[in-house]
C-alpha cells in the first residue's frame, strides 16, 4: 500500500536530513516569499512568460527539460516552491557528502545555500530559476555519487553532463565541492597521502567522462535540431582560447575575486557590512586552518601539506574555470554559486570539533564561527530583500513609463493611421536610488538592478500586446533607417516633449534620442 511505503522511507531518512530540508524550507520562503508572491519582471522575463527554455544552441539542452516541471508559463509561485525544494535536496546532499553531525552545522549550511546572492540574483529571472537550481542540485548529488561509490565516477559523469546541460557554470559548482571535500579530508582526519591521490583522480575522472559526454549530447543536439551554436559567453570559440592571453585571465579572476568579497575597501564603493563580515570570515578561516595545521602535525607530512596548499589555490580556477575554455567569457552574480564553499569550509570545520573537552580556542573558535556566520545569513537576506525592492521600484517606474508612452499615442489626432511601431533610443529614468544609492550598498546583481526593463523596441512591443492589449509590430530596419532621414524626424524633441511621439508614413516613433 502506498501508506506503507511512505512509512518506509519516512523511517529510513535521517535526522539530519530532516534538519536540512526543513531548515532550507524555512529559511528560503522567509528570505525570497517576496518575490514568489509579486512578479517582478527584468528584460528577460518579459520576453519569457512562455518560453520551452529549448536553449540547445547555447549549450543547455537540459535547461528546457528542467524547466518544463513548472510548465513553461512564468509562475512564480510554483518556480520558486521548486526552486527551494531543489536547494533543500542540495543542502542534504552537502550534508551527506560532509557527514555533518551538529543540528546548528546543518541549519548554516541551509541558511548559506538558499540566501546565497547568487540565488537571489537567479530568482530576478524566475521563468528559468527553478532549472537553474535543479543543475545545482545535479552536480552537488554528482561529487556525492562519486565520492561514496567506486565505481560513482561512471554515474557522476552522467549527472556531471546533465547539470552542465542545464548552465555551463555547475562545472564550477562540481570542481568547488570537490576540491572542498579533498581539502577537509587533509585537515580534519588522518588521511594517507594515497587514498587523497586517488579520491582526486576518480573526481578527475569523473570531470573528464562528464564534459567529453556534455561535449558528444552537444554535438549531436546542435545536428538533429539544424541550429547554430551562439556567440553568447564565446560559445562558439570554447577551446580556442590563446595561451597568451592566460596572464589576462589570471588578473580578470583576481579582480573578480575582490569585487565579491572586497568590493568597498578596493573601488569607489563605500564599504559595506559585507566587505566587513567577508574580511572576519577570511581571518577566521586563516586562524582555524593554522590551528588545526599544528594540531594534527600536518607540517610534518609534507605531501598532505603540500596537496593541501595546492588545493587551496586551485579554488579560484575551479569558481572560474569557465574563464579558460572560451576567450570571450564574462562572469555575473549567476555564475558564482559555487563560491559559497568559501562560507560552508567554515561550518564544516565548526563541525568536526568536538563537544566534549574542546580546549579554550575550540570553543571561542566555535562561538566566532556560528556568530559570524549567523549574521553573514542575515545580510545576505537583507541583500536579496533590497534587491527585490529594487525589482519593485523598477517595475512600477517601468509599467508607469509605458502607461505614458501608450497614452500619448492613443491621443494623437491619426491615431487609427498607425500601422506599425518605431522607438528611437533609451528612455532615460533617472532617480539617485536606482542609479547611486542602491548599487553601492549591495553587490552587483544582475538582472536586478538598474532603473527600468525596457531596454529594446522588441520590450516595448511586448510589453503593450502582452499587458496592455495593444498589439503592434515594429518597423523594418529599412523603413527605421528612411525615417530617420525624414525632416518631420529631425525637426522631433527628444522625450517627453511634445513632438517627441509623431506619426511617419504610417510609423508611431517615440523619440528617446537622437539616433
Amino acid at each position: 500500500m502506498p501508506e506503507n511505503i511512505i512509512l518506509s522511507l519516512k523511517n529510513k531518512i535521517s535526522k539530519q536530513w530532516k534538519i536540512a530540508f526543513y531548515s532550507t524550507i524555512i529559511i528560503g520562503l522567509l528570505t525570497h516569499l517576496f518575490i514568489f508572491t509579486n512578479r517582478l519582471m527584468n528584460h528577460d522575463s518579459l520576453l519569457n512568460i512562455h518560453n520551452t527554455q529549448a536553449k540547445v544552441k547555447s549549450g543547455r539542452f537540459f535547461l528546457g527539460p528542467a524547466s518544463g516541471m513548472s510548465s513553461f508559463f512564468d509562475l512564480p509561485w510554483v518556480i520558486g516552491l521548486l526552486s527551494i525544494l531543489f536547494l533543500a535536496f542540495a543542502v542534504i546532499c552537502i550534508v551527506e557528502l560532509f557527514e555533518l553531525r551538529k543540528s546548528l552545522s546543518i541549519i548554516l549550511v541551509a541558511g548559506i545555500v538558499v540566501t546565497f546572492p547568487s540565488v537571489t540574483s537567479t530568482f530576478s529571472y524566475m521563468f528559468t530559476a527553478d532549472g537553474y537550481m535543479f543543475g545545482s542540485f545535479i552536480a552537488i548529488l554528482a561529487v556525492l555519487i562519486t565520492k561514496k561509490y567506486k565505481k560513482g565516477f561512471i554515474f557522476g559523469s552522467i549527472l556531471l553532463s546533465i547539470a552542465i546541460g542545464v548552465y555551463q557554470a555547475n562545472l564550477s559548482v562540481f570542481l568547488a565541492f570537490f576540491i572542498l571535500w579533498l581539502l577537509r579530508e587533509i585537515l580534519c582526519f588522518p588521511t594517507k597521502t594515497k587514498e587523497i591521490i586517488q579520491y582526486g583522480f576518480r573526481f578527475l575522472s569523473t570531470t573528464i567522462l562528464g564534459l567529453g559526454l556534455y561535449f558528444i549530447i552537444y554535438k549531436i543536439s546542435t545536428s538533429l535540431f539544424r541550429v547554430p551554436i551562439t556567440d553568447y559567453q564565446g560559445l562558439n570559440k570554447v577551446g580556442s582560447l590563446p595561451v597568451s592571453s592566460i596572464p589576462t585571465r589570471l588578473v580578470q579572476i583576481k579582480e573578480q575575486l575582490i569585487e565579491f568579497f572586497f568590493r568597498g575597501f578596493f573601488s569607489f564603493h563605500g564599504v559595506n557590512l559585507l566587505e566587513v563580515l567577508n574580511v572576519l570570515l577570511f581571518t577566521t578561516i586563516v586562524i582555524v586552518t593554522t590551528y588545526l595545521v599544528i594540531k594534527r602535525q600536518i607540517y610534518k607530512n609534507i605531501a598532505n601539506m603540500a596537496l593541501m596548499i595546492f588545493l587551496i589555490f586551485c579554488f579560484p580556477f575551479a569558481y572560474y574555470i569557465v574563464y579558460f575554455l572560451s576567450p570571450d567569457t564574462f562572469y555575473h552574480m549567476l555564475m558564482v554559486f559555487s563560491m559559497t564553499t568559501v562560507y560552508l569550509f567554515l561550518i564544516i570545520i565548526y563541525d568536526t570539533v568536538e563537544n566534549i573537552n574542546p580546549n579554550r580556542f575550540e570553543i571561542a573558535s566555535s562561538w566566532a564561527s556560528v556568530v559570524l556566520l549567523s549574521i553573514i545569513i542575515f545580510n545576505f537576506a537583507i541583500i536579496a530583500n533590497i534587491t527585490y525592492f529594487n525589482m519593485e521600484v523598477r517595475y512600477e517606474k517601468s509599467m508607469a513609463h509605458a502607461d505614458r508612452v501608450l497614452n500619448r499615442i492613443e491621443q494623437l489626432d491619426d491615431y487609427e493611421e498607425i500601422e506599425d511601431l518605431a522607438i528611437v533610443g533609451r528612455a532615460r529614468l533617472y532617480s539617485e536610488f536606482s542609479s547611486i544609492t542602491l548599487p553601492n550598498k549591495i553587490p552587483n546583481m544582475i538582472g536586478a538592478i538598474g532603473e527600468t526593463f525596457l531596454f529594446d523596441p522588441y520590450h516595448y512591443k511586448t510589453l503593450f500586446e502582452t499587458f496592455y492589449g495593444f498589439p503592434i509590430e515594429l518597423t523594418s530596419t529599412e523603413h527605421l533607417d528612411e525615417i530617420l532621414t525624414t525632416p518631420t524626424f529631425k525637426d522631433m524633441d527628444v522625450w517627453p516633449a511634445q513632438s517627441s511621439i509623431k506619426i511617419i508614413d504610417g510609423t508611431v516613433v517615440v523619440k528617446f534620442a537622437e539616433q
